[in-house]
């Protein structure tokens, strides 16, 4: 039960990822400055990123591989609002919420590694937001 939740967990935050990578795409450039679209670029890779960073289940100590994950999505979020910041505007405000939903996925891995039962409250509306921060980008249609 406790890897189902994290291997859940995992394709949440990599489902989003991918919708923000797509998001953040080739529109970014014609829509908004230099700023805005290195800060598009630099989210981009970030959350391409997490994928290939993503710990393993390890069944001997799985408390391990959860509070890795999670310190991995405390990283990321904290570098998706550092890019947010240097765009402003939508693309902050944007990057902001998907900080926010990564960092409530970590506290939901740390809850998950300790033995607790995590709420899965968080979770919902991270994709949401991912588009929102695709659209702020400047991609229309996800």
């Amino acid at each position: 039960m406790r890897m189902s939740a994290i291997r859940l967990a995992g394709v949440v935050v990599i489902g989003g990822a991918l919708l923000t990578s797509t998001g953040c795409g080739a529109l970014s450039s014609v829509a908004g400055g230099g700023d805005k679209d290195a800060a598009c670029k630099n989210i981009r890779t970030e959350l391409s990123s997490v994928q290939s960073k993503i710990s393993s289940p390890d069944m001997s100590n799985p408390g391990a591989s959860a509070a890795a994950n999670a310190q991995l999505y405390r990283d990321t979020a904290s570098k998706i609002r550092s890019e947010g910041q240097k765009a402003g505007g939508d693309v902050e405000t944007a990057a902001g919420k998907v900080a926010t939903d990564l960092e409530g996925l970590a506290t939901m891995m740390s809850n998950l590694g300790s033995g607790k039962t995590p709420s899965s409250s968080g979770t919902s509306s991270f994709i949401q937001n991912a588009a929102e921060l695709g659209k702020a980008c400047g991609t229309a249609g996800l």
